[in-house]
């Protein structure tokens, strides 16, 4: 006798899987899926289409169809600019021009600030710019550029102006100087005294008769101090003047063990310009020019301060000393004012004889020789994670917060990423594309520190793989706070090219957290000429509007004249459906665009036709509890949620508004293709059963269902099932789930 059961799907919401083998595939998992939404309540829908926002407005952008194709184009946020907590901007980068967006209001394409102009970024070209805000100022930095760029906004106006701001430290290398540390040389090489007056032997240093120190050491002991001499060794009482620190050279000699290098740092020089300020600075000429090439890439605000980081260090003229900063993180002391901004070093001077500690809120650097480059830093709410080309390193204060005198650094992961702009942050922990797949960075809840773990392997692991290369080094990455998804666009089509349109994508990959499931949309171009997604855009959960209401008293409204109603402005609160949208290039301008349109194509504002797109799963092979023998499924039923809700007069008739459809295919035996002959015939699953009368074109559709429920007939055998369940092109589904009876032979 054969065997019979039902079965039942009513969450198929477990996304997409490419890690099962046919035998053992995950219930309420698809082969293959593209342009469905996963609901939380077990159901699916097809995603709308990708258009401008209402009220839009293009923004010409100044620049050719050619520059936009090899330029760059991104957005950045910068949060109660000023100190104004009633703006959000929102700033959106244009190779290099900068335009300013009022996000709090319904149409930011429309609302630009700093009176509708943009700023120029003199330098900045074809590489990323990183941002971050403190202090109220927008930190911007890129590997075109020489130091990083503060922006500061006036609320009064609504401008905003910008400063260059030049990163100091202390000169803890000195120069190269030929010299073991101990020795006294007989000759005065510029390079050695430079190192002497950067190691305190300063001008104010003198002997009793009021020479300099160093020449009085030559002439009293016929050498000159070597860098092991502390010149506070000779220092003698000074009763005549406190302008000056006496010296007394054969004292030091007396008093002088060590034969180790001595502190550095006594001057404060530029980073990235060390040979200039060295001359600057001190008395000795001719010294290396020692320039850094290599320019900051990427930033974060943590602990009150600035980290800045992935220099990739190239030295021109420089010396043996010359630091790589590939490794380098330099962070400032504790913001107190704009001038702290590039304040990368302790205030004390390690040289000075009376103060030279450093103190918990003193800038400097952290090095970390292992790291090959650094690509990106981030900050945590304990920590910060510095993102490398060949691991992940944690860097955390010893007790609670980072501290400029104890902190510690700690690899996390051997699995480095190339692609800063992959790296997403979901309230504390942190999701990136590594070289090896797709990895989450989370504390652990005993010592707090970070662990690496990869959520690709067991889940889509091939699709990553499949991923082009250069796809995933520019693929951008978005926590939607929301709706508690990490989306990341990128583009994997064959034209797609280093040189052309980098920042166009049309693919997305959604991963649901609550759900723990990935699924994917693609986003379909017009035949010519057709806008494109070039970044996400991350707006407040509401806008702010306004409302013109009546004044009234005890119910009565105040009138002016006999017919003027006195009427006053209040801001009124829109909350938004969705806490992001598209930065888009449509042309030569650039607006915003999100997925709103309910026709179910994309870019239909520019054209009025849009581009179709298909949304479609395939489930998983469903065996039934049994792979031996041979399943029949005489029908099957379909739950829809009905989404008729009135008519329109097209001239010739009423239409039924928002039509559903559902186009469903059983494919049986594992079958990829239509040449297994396992392949069903295509039918439509979605049916309005009962005949209606409308009343007009007013009338609701008020047929007195909310499910739509089909039954329908299934062709074909085979030991295990799969659904292709496909759209129809400008029509909606909301699929709640199906059931089926299945019979399977008795003899195997």
């Amino acid at each position: 006798m054969a065997a019979k059961t039902e079965k039942v799907f009513n969450t198929f919401v477990k996304g997409l899987i490419t890690e099962a083998s046919p035998l053992t595939f995950p219930e309420n998992a698809s082969l293959d899926e593209k342009n469905f939404v996963l609901n939380r309540d077990g159901s699916r829908s097809r995603r709308l289409g990708l258009d401008y926002e209402d009220l839009y407005e293009k923004v010409s952008t100044g620049f050719t169809a050619e520059q936009l194709a090899t330029g760059k184009q991104s957005f950045h946020k910068w949060e109660s600019p000023g100190g104004d907590t009633t703006v959000s901007i929102g700033v959106v980068r244009i190779i290099n021009k900068l335009w300013f967006v009022d996000l709090l209001t319904t149409n930011p394409s429309g609302n630009l600030l700093n009176s509708g102009s943009p700023i120029t970024i003199t330098g900045l070209s074809t590489s990323n710019i990183e941002t971050t805000t403190i202090n109220n100022k927008l930190i911007i930095v890129s590997s075109d550029l020489d130091y990083p760029i503060v922006l500061s906004y006036t609320p009064s106006t609504e401008a905003v102006t910008q400063t260059n701001k030049i990163i100091y430290v202390r000169d803890i290398w000195g120069v190269e100087d030929g010299l073991d540390n101990d020795i006294r040389p007989a000759t005065l090489s510029q390079a050695h005294k430079y190192n002497l007056r950067n190691q305190g032997w300063n001008e104010s240093i003198v002997t009793t008769s009021g020479a300099d120190a160093i020449n009085q050491t030559f002439t009293d002991l016929g050498v000159y101090p070597s860098n092991s001499d502390v010149w506070t060794l000779g220092k003698i009482s000074n009763p005549a003047s406190a302008n000056y620190e006496k010296f007394d050279p054969a004292t030091m000699e007396r008093n002088s063990t060590s034969k180790f290098q001595v502190a550095r740092g006594s001057f404060i020089i530029d980073a990235f310009n060390r040979g200039a300020d060295r001359v600057g600075l001190s008395d000795a000429t001719g010294l290396p020019t020692d320039q850094e090439q290599g320019t900051i890439t990427t930033l974060a605000s943590y602990a009150q301060r600035v980290f800045y980081s992935g220099v990739s260090s190239n030295v021109v003229n420089g010396d043996a000393y010359s630091p790589n900063y590939s490794g380098y993180i330099f962070f400032t002391r504790v913001i107190q004012s704009d001038d702290d901004l590039g304040k990368c070093y302790q205030e004390a001077d390690p040289t000075d004889v009376a103060i030279s500690d450093l103190i918990d809120s003193d800038g400097g650097s952290i090095q970390i020789p292992e790291a090959t480059k650094i690509v990106k830093i981030a900050a945590s709410q304990a920590s910060l994670l510095v993102f490398c080309e060949n691991g992940v390193w944690e860097v955390y204060g010893d007790t609670g917060g980072f501290i400029a005198t104890s902190f510690q650094t700690s690899k996390i992961s051997t699995n480095g990423i190339l692609n800063p702009q992959s790296v997403v942050n979901v309230n504390g922990t942190f999701i990136y594309w590594s070289k090896a797949g797709i990895y989450v960075l989370t504390p652990e809840a005993a010592s707090g520190r970070f662990k690496a773990e990869s959520i690709s392997l067991t889940s889509i692991q091939s699709l990553f793989l499949e991923i082009p290369d250069l796809a995933k080094n520019n693929c951008k990455g978005f926590y939607d706070e929301k709706e508690n998804r990490v989306r990341w666009l990128y583009n994997d089509s064959d034209t797609y090219t280093q040189v052309n349109y980098l920042n166009k994508y049309n693919k997305e990959l959604v991963l649901d957290l609550t759900l723990q499931a990935w699924y994917v949309n693609e986003i379909s171009d017009l035949a010519s000429n057709s806008p494109f997604a070039a970044d996400y855009i991350e707006v407040p959960g509401y806008a702010v509007s306004s409302i013109d209401t009546a004044v009234e008293v005890g119910g009565d409204g105040v009138i002016v004249t006999s017919t003027d109603q006195v009427v006053i402005t209040e801001p009124l609160l829109i909350n938004r459906s969705a806490l992001f949208s598209f930065l888009t290039i449509s042309g030569t301008s650039f607006t915003i665009a999100k997925y709103k349109n309910t026709g179910f194509v994309d870019w239909f504002e520019e054209d009025d036709t849009g581009a179709d797109y298909s949304s479609y799963i395939i489930t998983g092979y469903e065996l039934f509890g049994d792979l031996m023998r041979e399943k029949q499924v005489p029908y099957i039923f379909f739950y829809f949620k009905k989404t008729e809700d009135g008519y329109t007069d097209s001239g010739s008739g009423l239409i039924l508004n928002n039509q559903s459809s559902c186009k469903v295919q059983a494919q049986w035996n594992w079958a990829n293709s239509t040449n297994s002959g396992k392949w069903g015939p295509e039918f439509q699953a979605y049916r309005l059963n009962r005949f209606y009368m409308p009343s007009g074109e007013s009338d609701p559709f008020d047929n007195g269902d909310s499910v739509i429920v089909t039954k329908n007939k299934v062709r074909g055998s085979g030991k295990t099932l799969s659904l292709k369940i496909t759209s129809e092109a400008g029509k909606d589904m909301k699929l709640l789930g199906w059931a089926l009876p299945v019979t399977a032979a008795s003899i195997v």
